[in-house]
Formats: structure tokens, sequence, C-alpha cells
């Protein structure tokens, strides 16, 4: 039995003292791997509870014993705060150590270095296309460059998008939406994606860790997202803002279009479209209600980023 056996077998036990004493063991032996996984486990709660606080312990303790994906890792998470407060420049400073020696940490610090300054893209006008609902656009809120940042980072892990349908409990195809998406979440929300959080944020005059995972959606042709609002049923912290931010050109059709408001808008890449999905006193919105029309030819790509009333985690009880 190794020892990554033996803890999977005392934490699904329950038997979180004498799983200490072997991570002690395997700290000693500088056995970086064993921690990183463990880590790993921690944050998405397998084999046991989710304990974010072991999570980033183990992380250092992995890094110390030389494992470039536990320095990695715990940037990423003190980056975009999780598991402790948001601090993307002590996150860059870690990135920096590794440098060097790590090919994605050169590329995320590579990047965010070009990336254009905040004062620039804070000067963009903002066009007023609809009071109510209240609709804006940004034009060239993300550069090219930018752009596919995002799609070349996103595109391994997109998924056709489905629901668990309530009666088996089995994923099914989305009624809605027909597209293949992914999500930046907490693990992947490198230093450049907080950076674009971070500037969708200032957009939207809200803070950064209202914001969900931004989502990624990849449209082929025939693929549509039929009339919906973004507002969620039943929720005590609603979706106040959708962002849409448009990553490419070169295809035919997908336009989003606002029936009640008589808008349709068809961005080209780096266009951000920003709009107000509750009512004066926080209600959903029903003139909100949208679609993204079928893509004629050509593959769309297309970032949202859905934000909450206040602070709102995947890995929170909100």
């Amino acid at each position: 039995m190794t020892l990554l056996d033996e803890l999977r077998g005392l934490f699904s036990a329950g038997k979180e003292q004498d799983a200490e004493l072997a991570l002690r063991r395997a700290a000693s032996a500088g056995d970086g791997e064993t921690l990183f996984a463990v880590a790993n486990w921690r944050l998405f709660g397998l084999h046991g509870r989710r304990d974010l606080g072991q999570a980033h312990r183990l992380l250092e303790q992995s890094a110390d014993c030389g494992n470039i994906e536990a320095v990695r890792l715990r940037a990423t998470l003190i980056g975009n705060g999780t598991g402790c407060p948001s601090d993307p420049d002590t996150a860059a400073a870690i990135l920096a150590g590794i440098r060097a020696r790590d090919a994605y940490a050169e590329l995320q610090l590579g990047f965010a270095e070009k990336m254009r300054p905040d004062a620039e893209v804070a000067a963009l006008p903002v066009e007023r296309l609809s009071d109510s609902p209240s609709i804006r656009a940004v034009r060239g809120f993300l550069s090219p460059e930018e752009c596919d940042y995002v799609i070349t980072l996103s595109a391994p892990h997109l998924q056709p998008s489905f629901v668990i349908d309530p009666q088996s409990g089995r994923r099914i195809p989305h009624p809605v939406r027909t597209s293949s998406g992914m999500s930046f979440g907490p693990t992947q929300e490198d230093h450049v994606i907080h950076k674009i959080n971070r500037r969708i944020a200032r957009v939207t005059g809200t803070r950064v860790s209202w914001g969900e995972p931004l989502h990624i959606l990849s449209y082929a042709p025939g693929q549509e997202y039929r009339p919906h609002v973004d507002s969620l049923p039943g929720v005590t912290n609603q979706r106040h803002w959708t962002v849409l931010i448009y990553l490419n050109d070169g295809y035919v059709g997908g336009e989003t279009r606002f029936d009640s408001a008589g808008i349709t808008f068809a961005g080209r890449a780096g266009d951000a479209l920003i709009f107000r999905n509750v009512d004066e006193e926080g209600r959903p919105d029903l003139d909100s209600r949208h679609a993204g029309l079928p893509v004629m030819a050509g593959t769309k790509w297309l970032a949202t980023r859905w934000i909450r009333q206040r602070d709102y985690h995947p890995w929170a009880v909100t």
C-alpha cells in the first residue's frame, strides 16, 4: 500500500489525526507529489471534507519540496482569493520565483506585463443602447491578444452544455443553450484571467469578488442560446449584471437580441455588452430577456461573467 492509498483510506474513514501524522511523514520525506495530491483532495472535497486552509498549507509544503505544480496552483488561489484574501501582487511574486523553470508561469507573467493599462481601458467610451432594460456596450474592451489568450486557454476544456434531469439525475442536453462551454473555476482562474475579471468589475462599478467564474461559450453553425433571462429563481444573492465579451470575428449570425428593447447587437472581437438583470427593487427584470441567435457559419466565441449583488464563490454556500 502506498502512502497515498493509506491517506485515502484515513480521510475516507474520517481519521483526521492519523491522516495528519501520515502527512507529516510525507513532508519529512520530501514527498511533494503526495502532498500536492492531498491538497487537491481538500480543495475539491474528495475522500473527506473540503478544507481550504489545509489545502493551502499542503500546497506550501509541497512547494517547499520542489513541486512546481504546487507553486503555480498556490499562486492561482492566492491571486483570485480562494481560501484567503485576494492578493494578485503576492501571486505574481510567487510565479516570478518559478518563471525561469515553468513555461506556464512565464506565459502568465509575460502576457500580464503586456496587457493594456487600467487607465487606458477605463477611458474607453461607453455606448448607451437602452435605459430600460439598462444595456451598455464598450468597444475594444479586450485586445485581440487578450481574446486569443482566453480562447486558447479554454478550448481544451470545452464540454457540451447540459443540465441534470431531475427525474433520472443524469446529464441531458441543455434545453435552451446548444453551445459548448467551460468555466474558469478557482483552480483555473490564473493571473491573466483574474486581471480580466478585475477589469470587468471596474467597468461595472462592482467588486471582483461578486462575480461568478468567467464562463466561455463556443457556438458552432446551427447552435444558439434561445430566449432566456440570466436572473435566477429563488436565490438570495441575485445576478444583478451580465457582461458578455465577444472573443472573435469571422462568423455569420450569432447576434445578441433583446426583444423588449428592440436591440440586436453584433459584437466584434473584444467588444463588451453589459446589461442589468434586475429592476430598481432588485427583482428579476423580464425585459432583460435575450437570445444568442443561431450561428449560420463559422464559430462564435463568447466570454460571460454574471455578477451577483454581493460576494460570491462557487465553493461557498450563499
